[in-house]
C-alpha cells in the first residue's frame, strides 16, 4: 500500500481475510486498496462490510460512496459520504463528493448546502463556486417546474414567467403575462416556490460574482461562453471555450463545448478538426458523429456525410440531416424514411416537410408528395404568423 502498489496490496488483504473474515480492519484495508487500483465494483462489498463493522470509520463510508459514485450509483452513495461529512464536516472533499451525489441524483436543493459549506472552507476553489452557481440554478429550475406543473394559473406563475420573458428582452410578451395576473389571489403555496426561485436565482448571481472576483480561471471563460452562447453569440463563445482550454488542453467536455459552439457559428473546419480528435477518445459519441456529419453536409460533402450520421441513429435531427444528405445524393426511398421520422417533431418552419415532399418525388411516390407538400405551407404559413 505504502509503494502505491494497491493491485499487490488488494491480493494480500483477500487472503487475510480468506483467513479472518471476521476483522473489519483487514476488509476496510482490502476496501482501500481496491478503490486505489480502480475496482470500485470489486471495492463495494469489503467497504461496505468495513463500514457496518466500524460505523465510525470515515474511510469506511467515504470511499464506499466515493465507489458507488463512481459505478453511477449516486442514490446509493449519499447515505455513506453523508455519514462521512457528519464526522469530519471541516474535510472539503467529502462535501464536494457529496454535492455530486446529489447533483447526479436530481438533488440540486441538497447539493446547494454542500456547496455552500465548500466555499466557505475554500473559498478561492473557482471549481466550488462554478458548480455552486449552476446548483442553484438547477434547483431554481426544479422550483420552477413545481410551479408551472401545480399552480399553472397563479398569479406566482404568470409573474414568474413575466420575469423571465423581460430578461429575454420580449416585453410585449412579459406585458401580457402582467396583466392575466392583476387581480388573481395569492395562493401561499405558489407564492412561496416563486420565492424560492428567486432565492436561487441571487444564490447563482452572487455564487458567479465570487467567480469572477477570483484570478482567472477556467470556470470563468466557461460562464461567459454558455452565456455568449445563449444571446446566439457563438463565434465569441468559441473564444471563451478556447480560453478556458488553455489552462487544461487535455479537458475534452471544454473541446466538445467548442466543438459545439464553432458548429453552431458555421465554422465547419475547425469545428471538423476538434471532432476528429475527440473522436479518437469517444467512437462511441452519437453526438460527436452527429456534428461531424452535419458538419461534412453544410459544406456540401453530402456523400461524406452519410457515414458519420449513420453512427447517430438515436439523434432526431442526426436522422433530418441523414434524410437530407440521402435526398441530395438520389436516394428518395431511404431518405423518406428518416424525414418521416424527423419532421413531426423537428420541422417548425415547414423546411423539413418540403424536403420530406421532394424525397417522396425522387421515390415516385406522388400522392404523399403532395401531403407533404401541402404541411410544409402549413407550417410555413403558421412560423410567419409567429
Amino acid at each position: 500500500m505504502a509503494a502505491g502498489d494497491f493491485a499487490g496490496a488488494a491480493s494480500v488483504y483477500e487472503k487475510l481475510v480468506k483467513q479472518a473474515p471476521g476483522n473489519p480492519g483487514w476488509k476496510l484495508n482490502l476496501g482501500i486498496a481496491l478503490h486505489m487500483a480502480g475496482k470500485d465494483q470489486e471495492a463495494v462489498a469489503p467497504l461496505t462490510a468495513a463500514a457496518q463493522a466500524m460505523p465510525q470509520a470515515f474511510p469506511a463510508h467515504a470511499l464506499l460512496g466515493t465507489s458507488l459514485l463512481r459505478l453511477g450509483q449516486a442514490g446509493k452513495a449519499v447515505g455513506p459520504l453523508q455519514r462521512a461529512v457528519a464526522m469530519k464536516p471541516n474535510e472539503p472533499q467529502g462535501r464536494r463528493m457529496l454535492a455530486e451525489a446529489f447533483l447526479q441524483s436530481g438533488q440540486p436543493k441538497a447539493a446547494v448546502g454542500q456547496l455552500a459549506a465548500l466555499t466557505r472552507l475554500e473559498p478561492a476553489d473557482a471549481g466550488a463556486w462554478f458548480v455552486l452557481g449552476r446548483a442553484n440554478e438547477a434547483a431554481a429550475e426544479e422550483a420552477f417546474r413545481a410551479l408551472a406543473k401545480q399552480f399553472p394559473e397563479s398569479r406566482a406563475f404568470l409573474l414568474t414567467t413575466a420575469a423571465v420573458r423581460r430578461k429575454q428582452q420580449r416585453m410585449k410578451a412579459a406585458a401580457a403575462l402582467e396583466e392575466q395576473a392583476t387581480g388573481r389571489p395569492l395562493v401561499a403555496r405558489a407564492e412561496a416556490l416563486a420565492r424560492e426561485i428567486e432565492t436561487f436565482n441571487d444564490g447563482a448571481r452572487r455564487a458567479f460574482t465570487q467567480l469572477g472576483a477570483l484570478p482567472d480561471n477556467p470556470q470563468l471563460h466557461k460562464i461567459k461562453a454558455e452565456t455568449l452562447r445563449a444571446q446566439g453569440k457563438h463565434l465569441e463563445a468559441v473564444e471563451e471555450w478556447r480560453a478556458a482550454l488553455r489552462f487544461d488542453p487535455r479537458d475534452r467536455e471544454t473541446e466538445r463545448e467548442l466543438a459545439a459552439s464553432l458548429y453552431a457559428g458555421a465554422q465547419y473546419l475547425e469545428a471538423l478538426n476538434t471532432l476528429e480528435r475527440l473522436l479518437v477518445h469517444e467512437p462511441e459519441s452519437q453526438v460527436l458523429w452527429f456534428l461531424k456529419g452535419d458538419c461534412l453536409l453544410q459544406q456540401g460533402q453530402a456523400e461524406e456525410a452519410i457515414a458519420p450520421l449513420r453512427k447517430a441513429p438515436g439523434i432526431l435531427p442526426a436522422r433530418a440531416s441523414l434524410g437530407r444528405a440521402l435526398l441530395a445524393t438520389g436516394r428518395g426511398a431511404e431518405a423518406a424514411a428518416h424525414l418521416e421520422a424527423a419532421a413531426p417533431e423537428l420541422d417548425t418552419d415547414g423546411a423539413l416537410y418540403f424536403q420530406l415532399s421532394r424525397a417522396y418525388q425522387q421515390a415516385g411516390q406522388a400522392e404523399k408528395a403532395a401531403a407533404a407538400l401541402a404541411e410544409s405551407q402549413k407550417r410555413r404559413a403558421a412560423s410567419a404568423e409567429r
